[in-house]
């Protein structure tokens, strides 16, 4: 199927929306929790323009004996990328776990409704709305356009009506609303099973102030222009030339991790560490 709406001017429109470049960052991550359970995170936008689905999907059909729990901190993203890994989060055999650790916005509600049982933080939220497009082309283009949000609109209707309590009307209204539901809202109606505690939830950096009935802690929010330890790890390996493992490594034990001698640190490989890094940090800036 050709997706017309993916054209550089929609990738820019969604690019200043976020306030992120358009660049390819590491959006999950599966993190081996025993030999038979997993979790993975997904910490980002999904889809494009910035990554694919079908890396989470292929990742996740390769762990089919495991028993897994996604973990979501996510403003959402691309429709059909998101319906993807729905999909296969129903589709795996190990009954999969969905877990709202702070923000499940928009097309990240679909995963967090996916799960075979969904979870969520108290202080955690959801939001849905009717689907939306950044749209550059003439009146035919957008009159198609609309057409096809009608009919994605009826999907998402669908699709929440099979893994909610709500009927079809209700979600409609909920939808055309734009509706933020906290967890204890969320559960009431049917979008989690439970609501945890014990564990810290996460804060999610994700300015989502172009929607219109965002709440105040999602407006404006300044979002980190320093690297963190995943995107240093990221520079490590596509700027710097090692392997993931590499990265991993000398960001867990330092320079000598790379090599055969004993690990403890010394000043000499640690001011070669804190060079090389500060090096690809300005190539980092420098690309943004």
């Amino acid at each position: 199927m050709k997706l017309d709406y993916r054209n550089q001017k929609n990738a820019e429109f969604i690019a200043a929306q976020h306030k992120k470049p358009l660049d390819k960052p590491d959006w999950f991550k599966v993190e081996n929790v025993t030999a038979d359970t997993a979790e993975i995170l997904v910490y980002d936008y999904i889809g494009w323009p910035y990554n694919e689905a079908r890396g989470f999907v292929d990742t996740l059909a390769e762990m089919a004996e495991k028993k897994i729990t996604v973990r979501v901190n996510s403003p959402g993203g691309d429709v059909f990328d998101a319906h993807a890994i729905f999909n296969a989060i129903q589709a795996h055999p190990g009954k999969v776990v969905t877990r709202i650790e702070s923000l499940a916005a928009s097309a990240a509600s679909y995963i967090a409704v996916a799960g075979y049982e969904k979870q969520a933080y108290k202080n955690s939220i959801i939001m849905i709305h009717e689907p939306l497009s950044g749209m550059w082309g003439n009146q035919h283009d957008l009159r198609a356009t609309a057409d096809i949000l009608e009919q994605i609109n009826v999907t998402l209707i669908d699709m929440y009506a099979d893994n909610t309590n709500i009927g079809k009307k209700d979600l409609r209204d909920m939808l055309e609303a734009e509706t933020w539901l906290s967890a204890k809202e969320a559960k009431e109606k049917g979008f989690i099973d439970t609501i945890i505690g014990g564990g810290k939830p996460v804060e999610a950096h994700f300015d989502m102030s172009f929607y219109a009935n965002c709440p105040d802690q999602y407006k404006h929010v300044q979002i980190p222009e320093e690297p963190n330890i995943r995107d240093t790890e990221t520079l490590l390996r596509d700027v710097g030339g090692l392997s993931a493992n590499q990265a991993k490594a000398i960001l867990a034990r330092g320079w000598k991790a790379l090599g055969d001698k004993d690990t403890e640190a010394d000043p000499a490989s640690a001011t070669e560490l804190v060079d090389f890094i500060n090096k690809i940090t300005e190539k980092f800036k420098q690309g943004n």
